[in-house]
């Protein structure tokens, strides 16, 4: 891909992906326009970052006619892809990508690409821990919070890349083809964004497209959507599941993680030794086996590797016991679906911290697992009232409402009077009172540790 004197305009000026985009594209030359529906004074610390870059700014809307002149556009993540400009853009026939595809086109090593509704992170997080372990320089970014265009361009050939990636960053990819795609899972979430399940799912799926026959599809063989992405892919399909012993895959048997391919059977870890706990991460655990393995990691590294790892921040962290209450931090928790995955993994009695940004969730499953096993629920966010009628219609009526993370965790406190655990998993977005899920969770661990007579059980 040729970007030298090209004219690019980039959407979306988001301290991630569209100031490491911008910053890529200056150094190949590009003449940049930036346009970004937010006013200069909103955007002082992406601008700043930028000091140095030859940027025009397009800022506080989009002028048609400056970006129309295009040769090409790239979107940030966030940016909904039938907002008017882009759909004039279409019109004027001017290529339209996402951030990813870019990085594809400047990427020599090799690409583990994971997807899924939940474990996303974890998992591209064990995948990068294995690789590390092996020795290659490898890079570990995409959705998981650190742009692909930042690192791939200075990896060569014998490096891998492992990249979360999420159906937005799927919207706008042209050639984006991965050398193992890995599917976890698929629920419904961010229906606010593509208006249907259906169309949640077809973004999800065109991480297949480009696939062919050398390289490979890994499917979660439990989860009947993912299931059927065999028949979508030219990929080679390789199963996993908890459930069932398959032919060509990875599975359970006898409480151990078994490994075969070609009907030769190895043993790979006894699920007991596993650091990650919970039927959920170990659906991760097999992923990350199958994607390690296929890409040549050692069984001694990684079995090592799933001994030792034992999760990332803000996905059922472990945060203080304090007075006999132990806190977790799930703000990773960002769909009903993840809440009650972590609502499972303990033994009562549990007071949940929920609420955020809807993004077209129903809550009614949510609420069935609550009442089976949370003695008090604290609402915060624009969704307290949609989870509240949801709780309500089941006859669950220990419901809190406040205003603040620093209010939840003192009424949370209240609730579990001394004992069992207080647990923030919002089951929602964070983005109506926070600027990333990140930031709630670094807010609740401060509030958490502001409460008196604190005994952290984590290095901070």
């Amino acid at each position: 891909m040729e970007l030298k004197d090209k004219l690019i305009t980039v959407v979306g000026l988001g301290k991630r992906t569209g100031v490491e985009t911008v910053k890529f594209l200056d150094k190949q030359g590009a003449k940049i326009i930036v346009t970004d529906t937010k006013q200069e004074a909103q955007l002082k610390e992406e601008i700043d970052a930028l000091k140095g870059c030859k940027v025009n700014f397009d800022l506080g809307g989009h002028t048609l006619d400056l970006i129309l002149k295009s040769d090409l556009i790239i979107i940030s993540p966030g940016v909904p892809t039938d907002i008017s400009l882009l759909q004039e853009a279409r019109k004027s026939r001017i290529e339209i990508i996402s951030e990813v595809e870019l990085a594809y086109h400047f990427c020599k090593a090799p690409i583990i690409a994971i997807t899924g509704t939940n474990g996303k992170t974890t998992t591209t997080t064990l995948i990068g821990e294995i690789f590390k372990a092996t020795g290659r320089k490898t890079v570990v970014g995409g959705n998981i919070g650190r742009a692909l265009i930042q690192d791939v361009p200075k990896l060569e050939k014998e490096d891998i890349v492992i990249a979360e990636i999420s159906s937005f960053q799927l919207e706008e990819i042209k050639e984006f083809r991965p050398n193992i795609s890995l599917f976890l899972n698929i629920t419904p979430d961010h229906l606010d964004r593509h208006g249907s399940f259906e169309a949640y799912i077809e973004a999800k799926r065109k991480l297949l497209m480009n696939q062919t026959k050398d390289d490979y599809t890994i499917l979660n063989y439990d989860d009947p959507i993912v299931r059927k992405f065999a028949d979508n892919t030219q990929g080679q399909v390789i199963f996993f599941s908890q459930q069932e012993k398959l032919v060509n895959g990875i599975y359970l048997k006898d409480n151990k993680i078994v490994a075969n391919f070609l009907e030769r059977e190895e043993e790979i870890i006894d699920i007991k030794e596993i650091g990650i706990k919970g039927p959920h991460n170990l659906e991760n655990a097999l992923g990350a086996v199958a994607s390690s393995l296929l890409m040549g990691a050692s069984k001694g590294i990684l079995v090592g590797v799933l001994k030792n790892f034992s999760g990332v921040e803000h996905r059922i962290e472990e945060v203080a016991v304090i007075n006999g209450v132990r806190y977790i931090n799930d703000s990773k928790g960002t769909n009903p679906i993840a809440s009650m995955k972590a609502i499972e993994t303990f033994d009562p009695p549990l007071v949940i911290i929920a609420g955020g940004k809807d993004k077209g969730s129903e809550f009614d499953d949510f609420a069935k697992v609550i009442r089976e096993k949370v003695k008090g629920v604290v609402l915060l966010g624009e969704t307290s009232d949609k989870i509240e009628a949801s709780l309500k219609k089941i006859g669950y009526d220990s419901i809190y409402r406040v205003e603040s993370i620093q209010e939840s965790v003192k009424v949370a406190t209240q609730l579990a009077c001394g004992k069992g655990i207080v647990l923030l998993s919002p089951a929602c977005a964070s983005w109506d009172m926070f600027d990333n899920y990140e930031q709630r969770g670094r807010e609740f661990k401060e509030a958490v540790r502001a409460v008196d007579s604190v005994q952290l059980t984590v290095d901070s």
